[in-house]
């Protein structure tokens, strides 16, 4: 049976099937585990699905006035990125910042506890770029709060750590990262980024461009 479950939700997942999904979340338990444990599955199309679908699942929780369960699912994701759980939750920023995107209520405090759980940690530096890309300007508040540390992402030589960063930088129109993405506009290395259900690649120069580009346009 647990084959079985693991094998459909996998299947949905890659289709990106999310009504059926999520329907079989509410019928099954199995299945929301699996989509859990989908989190850090080693095929992207999987593990970047089961992040989205988390985000929905929650949603839907939200809608049914399941806070206290939406809150208690956080602070797991939270303790997985702690040394405590014996892990790297390598996902949990990601999704903490997807689930805050479904649920803007939920950025005071959960989008600053992701930076500060993720920022400084280099396994899971990525995923919180990500994260604050993902939430764009509803975060910037707390990025400024966070400043030096945000900043001192870039001085990773890591062209896939910089290529987050940039396009972070620019979806939360951050303003003192502009001298930093100056010196990235000659880099051409390709860097891809998962956006809108499918990964961009562009040259880690052009990512920096772009993001110069919206902190202009918010001028």
């Amino acid at each position: 049976m647990d084959n079985v479950v693991k094998r459909q939700t996998k299947d949905l997942l890659k289709k990106r099937d999310f009504d059926s999904i999520l329907a079989s979340c509410e019928q099954n338990r199995h299945v929301w585990k699996e989509v859990r444990f989908s989190l850090y599955d080693m095929d992207d199309s999987v593990r970047w699905a089961a992040i989205e679908t988390t985000g929905r699942y929650m949603k839907r929780w939200w809608n049914e006035k399941r806070e206290d369960k939406i809150r208690q699912y956080i602070r797991t994701l939270f303790w997985s990125m702690t040394d405590e759980s014996g892990g790297i939750g390598w996902s949990a920023p990601q999704t903490i910042a997807e689930i805050i995107a479904n649920i803007p209520e939920l950025i005071d405090p959960y989008g600053s506890m992701m930076i500060a759980y993720s920022i400084e940690e280099p396994p899971l530096a990525k995923g919180g770029l990500w994260g604050m890309g993902r939430l764009g300007r509803r975060i910037a508040a707390s990025m400024d709060f966070f400043r030096d540390k945000v900043l001192a992402v870039f001085r990773s030589n890591d062209a896939e750590t910089l290529g987050l960063a940039a396009w972070a930088m620019g979806e939360t129109v951050f303003e003192p990262a502009r001298p930093f993405l100056e010196k990235l506009v000659a880099r051409d290395e390709p860097v891809q980024i998962y956006r809108d259900g499918s990964f961009a690649e562009k040259p880690l120069g052009q990512w920096a461009r772009n993001a110069i580009a919206r902190l202009e346009g918010a001028e």
